[in-house]
């Protein structure tokens, strides 16, 4: 289900943080470059980007820079659950658009 979120970027340190308001973690997946707050039924809380600029320029094998993600006004995450993990499939809308997957091992209660 596509959920939209908030965005909360940290210029100075190069993180972004993306978050649900209503939501809080039943636990976090730290994933190296991302921090993954989830609720034990498979949703997200938050997720954040740490070093943003250079973590999303590897992941998309393109230059993304500081202004791309401070442009960004809108972002949809969904998530598909599947047997062994979690797919999230996070959009960031800014001048140019930036797609990208994260698969995390799958939650179970």
């Amino acid at each position: 289900m596509a959920e939209k979120i908030k965005i909360d970027y940290d210029e100075e340190f190069d993180d972004l943080l993306i978050y649900r308001k209503d939501k809080k973690a039943d636990f976090t997946v730290n994933l190296g470059d991302f921090v993954i707050d989830a609720l034990s039924d498979g949703s997200i809380a938050s997720i954040e980007i740490l070093q943003a600029t250079d973590t999303l320029s590897k992941l998309l094998n393109t230059k993304i820079t500081k202004n791309d993600i401070i442009d960004a006004k809108d972002a949809v995450i969904v998530v598909n659950t599947r047997e062994n993990a979690l797919y999230i499939y996070l959009s960031l809308k800014s001048k140019k658009e930036i797609k990208f997957p994260i698969v995390m091992p799958a939650i179970h209660a």
